[in-house]
C-alpha cells in the first residue's frame, strides 16, 4: 500500500495534551539481587559499567571487573539478525552482516547472546564508557576484542572467556604475545582464561593464538558497536506489563515465543550467564549457566468511553470523539474520520513458530493480537516504520461477524522482528469502535529481569516520566517518497538517493570526494526533551587521513544547530563500515520536531550511508497508580507479592519476603 503521510498530516493531528492523562513513563524495577538487579540499575550503558566496577579505581582491576560483567550476561550463540529491508525475511542461520543487530542496548534488553564478531562489536560502548578506547581484532576463525589503557592494547575475549597476562601481571594484548608466544599458556586463575574446556574448543584458541604469535596483519576494526535505542516503556490507562522469567510459562515448549532460527529459542549450556560467578582454575570451571531467553506480554485496552484513550494514540483526526455509549469511539460530524493506536518498546516483538522451530522465516502467530468490537464497517491497517508504509488488515465485515461482534485478528507476521507498531482504523458514518485490545508479546534476555535474591529481596520502584518515539527510515522507498523522513532540500547536491535493495548496500552516496549531508526528520506527538541518533557509514580500509563522520540536530527548522556526536576513526581502521551514535539534551524546549544531520567526509573518498536511527525522547504525565506484582516458586509452590503505587509517587522501595531457595516466574506492572 502506497505511503499514507501525506494524507496523515493533512487529515490527522498530533496529540499535545498530557492533562487528565493516568499513563506511567519510563518505570523501572531495580532489586538488590548481586547480579542481575534488572533494567533499573542497566537501563544505560553507563549504569552497567558503573555497577560492574564498583570499588575499583586501577584502569586493569576495573577492566577486569567489567569483563566478568558481560560474560554473565551475555551467552555465545549465532547472533541476532533483523529486517534491514522491510518485509524481508531474515534468519540467524545466516543472511548479510547489515541485518546483524549492532546496538549494544537492543541486545542488552531483547537478546543476550550472539557470535564473537557481534558480542565485541557490542562491548565497544561499555569500553567507551570506561574510558578505554576499544577496537576489534582478527583472529584465526574468531573476532577479539583489544582494549586501551596505561598506555598499550590488551585483548579480552568475552566469547570464549579468555585472557592471557604478561610477566608484570597486566593482561597481555596482540603485540605483547607477538613479542613472547609463551605468553600463550599465561594464566591467572580462578579468572577465566585460555584453554577453556569447551567442548571442541579446548585446543583451537591455543592453536590460534600460535597463529597470531607469527606475526602478521591481524585486521583492527573501530566503531563496529554503539549504543542508541533507549531503555524505556511507557505504560498508558489500561495497560499491563507483564515479563516472564522462563520460556515455558505460556505452556511449554509447543508455546514458546521467541525471535531465533532453532527450535526451541536461543539456548546455551556453556556460559557464565546464571552462574553466579565466573571462575576457572584448571579443570575446575562454573560456565555451565543453561542460559535462554524469557518474554515481555504487553495487554492495552484503551478506555475508549473518554479522552484516556488518547494517551496511546499517535495520530488521531479533528472530528474523532469517544463517549460513554456505543460506538464509544464516534465520527462526531458522521464525516471520514481516523485514528492510529501504537507501540514502542526495547524488546523485539517474538513469535510461535508455526512449524514449532523458526519464527523468523515461517509463520508466525502470538506475537501481536488485536481483539476488538467494531460498529459497522472499519476498515484497518497496520506499518512498522512509523507510517512511512501501511498494509491492509482484512477485517470481518458486520454481517461476518458473531453475535457478540467480537473480532479477533493475528498480526504477528507482519510486525516480528521490530520494535514497534502503528495500527490505523479509518470509518465514516454511524460506524465506530467499542472495545480494543492489543497483546504483543516480547522477547527479553534473561539477564536484564529483575531477579530476587533467596533470603527476603528488596525492590526499588521508579517512574522517570518519559516516553520514547522512533523514526527508523524505510531505505526500500523510492526516491519520490524520500521526504516522509528527511529533509529532502537540505540534502547536499553531491549526495543521491540509491535506496536499499539494488546492487549497492548503501542508501545514499557521495558523488564525489568533498564533504556531504544528509538531514533527516523526527516528529514528536509531545515536546521532545533529548534526540538520540545513530547512523552506518562506509569508508575506506585503511581509513584515509581526515575521515570525519559527525550528527547535529536542529529544533528550529535548521537556522541552528547543535553538535550530537563526532566520529573517532583511527588512521589504522581496517574496517570498511562504521557506526557513529549520539546523543543532544534539548532542555525544556518546545519543539515536537527536530532534524538530524548526518555529516559525512571519507577524506577525500567517496562514502555514503546504509541505515540511520532516530529516536526522541519526551516527558509524560506525573506517574498515576500503578500496581506491582511479583511471583515466584519456592519448593515447588508458587508464591506471590503485590503492591499498589499511589499516584504522583516517583520512587518506593518495598521488601519482599522471600524463602532460602527461590526460582523467578513473573513481574507484572498494571496501570488502571
Amino acid at each position: 500500500m502506497r505511503t499514507l503521510s501525506r494524507f496523515l498530516s493533512v487529515c490527522l493531528t498530533l496529540m499535545l495534551v498530557t492533562s487528565g492523562f493516568a499513563e506511567v513513563g519510563d518505570p523501572t524495577i531495580r532489586t538488590d539481587h548481586p547480579i542481575y538487579p534488572g533494567e533499573g540499575a542497566f537501563q544505560e550503558i553507563e549504569d552497567c559499567v558503573s555497577f560492574a566496577t564498583a570499588g575499583q579505581t586501577e584502569p586493569q582491576d576495573q577492566a577486569i571487573a567489567l569483563y566478568r560483567w558481560l560474560l554473565m550476561h551475555q551467552y555465545h550463540l549465532m547472533s541476532p539478525q533483523e529486517c534491514v529491508y522491510p518485509g524481508e525475511a531474515v534468519s540467524t542461520e545466516g543472511g548479510k552482516g547489515e541485518r546483524v543487530v549492532y546496538d549494544a542496548n537492543r541486545a542488552r534488553f531483547s537478546y543476550g547472546y550472539g557470535l564473537c564478531g557481534t558480542v565485541h562489536a557490542w562491548n565497544e560502548p561499555y569500553w567507551r564508557a570506561l574510558g578505554m578506547p576499544a577496537r576489534r581484532r582478527a583472529f584465526p576463525g574468531h573476532t577479539n576484542s583489544e582494549v586501551f589503557y596505561d598506555g598499550s592494547w590488551h585483548a579480552f575475549d568475552t566469547d570464549m572467556a579468555g585472557l592471557l597476562f604478561r610477566p608484570d601481571g597486566v593482561v597481555a594484548g596482540y603485540e605483547d604475545i607477538i613479542a613472547d608466544p609463551q605468553l600463550i599458556m599465561a594464566v591467572k586463575p580462578p579468572l577465566p582464561h585460555y584453554p577453556f574446556a569447551w567442548p571442541g574448543d579446548f585446543d583451537a584458541m591455543k592453536s590460534g593464538w600460535s597463529e597470531v604469535a607469527k606475526g602478521g596483519d591481524w585486521f583492527k576494526m573501530y566503531n563496529s558497536g554503539y549504543a542508541a535505542h533507549p531503555g524505556i516503556v511507557h505504560l498508558r490507562s489500561g495497560e499491563t506489563w507483564t515479563r516472564y522469567f522462563d520460556r515455558d510459562h505460556f505452556g511449554g515448549p509447543a508455546e514458546r515465543r521467541f525471535w531465533h532460527h532453532a527450535k526451541g529459542g536461543p539456548f546455551r549450556t556453556w556460559t557464565f550467564v546464571n552462574t553466579g560467578d565466573t571462575a576457572h582454575d584448571g579443570a575446575t570451571f562454573n560456565a555451565r549457566g543453561n542460559a535462554s531467553y524469557g518474554n515481555g506480554e504487553f495487554v492495552y485496552s484503551p478506555p475508549l468511553s473518554d479522552d484516556r484513550f488518547r494517551e496511546g494514540v499517535r495520530h488521531a483526526a479533528d472530528n474523532l470523539g469517544a463517549r460513554s455509549e456505543s460506538p464509544r469511539l464516534h465520527s462526531r460530524d458522521r464525516q471520514p474520520t481516523a485514528v492510529v493506536f501504537g507501540h514502542f518498546s526495547p524488546y523485539v516483538i517474538a513469535g510461535k513458530p508455526a512449524d514449532g522451530a523458526n519464527p523468523m522465516t515461517g509463520r508466525a502467530t502470538d506475537g501481536l493480537v488485536l481483539v476488538a468490537k467494531f460498529v459497522g464497517d472499519v476498515a484497518c491497517r497496520v506499518s512498522t516504520d512509523d507510517g512511512q508504509t501501511w498494509h491492509a488488515v482484512p477485517i470481518p465485515g458486520p454481517d461476518q461477524r458473531d453475535a457478540s461482534g467480537e473480532v479477533r485478528v493475528d498480526l504477528t507476521d507482519r510486525v516480528k522482528g521490530t520494535y514497534g507498531w502503528k495500527i490505523g482504523f479509518d470509518w465514516q458514518g454511524s460506524a465506530g469502535i467499542d472495545e480494543l485490545t492489543f497483546t504483543t508479546t516480547t522477547q527479553l534476555s534473561q539477564s536484564i529481569y529483575p531477579r530476587l535474591k533467596p533470603g527476603g529481596s528488596t525492590v526499588h520502584y521508579r517512574a522517570a516520566s518519559r516516553g520514547v518515539v522512533a523514526s527508523l527510515p524505510n531505505f526500500t522507498l523510492p526516491e519520490t517518497d524520500c521526504d516522509v523522513f528527511e529533509e529532502v532540500s537540505l540534502r547536499s547536491k553531491n549526495v543521491v538517493y540509491r535506496g536499499l535493495g539494488g546492487e549497492s548496500w548503501l542508501a545514499y552516496e557521495t558523488t564525489d570526494n568533498r564533504r556531504g549531508t544528509v538531514v533527516f526528520r523526527l516528529e514528536s506527538p509531545r515536546p521532545l526533551r533529548e534526540v538520540r541518533a545513530a547512523f552506518r557509514y562506509g569508508i575506506r580500509s585503511p581509513a584515509p587521513p581526515g575521515s570525519e563522520f559527525s550528527m547535529d540536530v536542529s529544533i528550529d527548522g535548521g537556522q541552528t544547530w547543535k553538535e550530537m556526536g563526532l566520529s573517532d576513526v583511527p588512521e589504522d581502521n581496517e574496517f570498511s563500515s562504521g557506526w557513529l551514535a549520539g546523543a543532544a539534551d534539548l532542555g525544556d524546549s518546545a519543539a515536537t520536531t527536530a532534524l538530524v544531520r548526518c555529516n559525512l567526509y571519507a577524506g577525500g573518498y567517496r562514502t555514503g550511508i546504509a541505515q540511520v536511527q532516530l529516536y526522541g525522547i519526551h516527558e509524560t504525565a506525573a506517574p498515576q497508580q500503578l500496581e506491582i506484582a511479583y511471583g515466584w516458586e519456592e519448593a515447588g509452590e508458587l508464591k506471590t507479592w503485590s503492591a499498589t503505587i499511589p499516584a504522583n509517587v516517583a520512587e518506593r522501595s518495598f521488601p519482599i519476603p522471600t524463602g532460602d531457595q527461590i526460582s523467578d516466574r513473573y513481574i507484572r506492572m498494571s496501570v488502571p
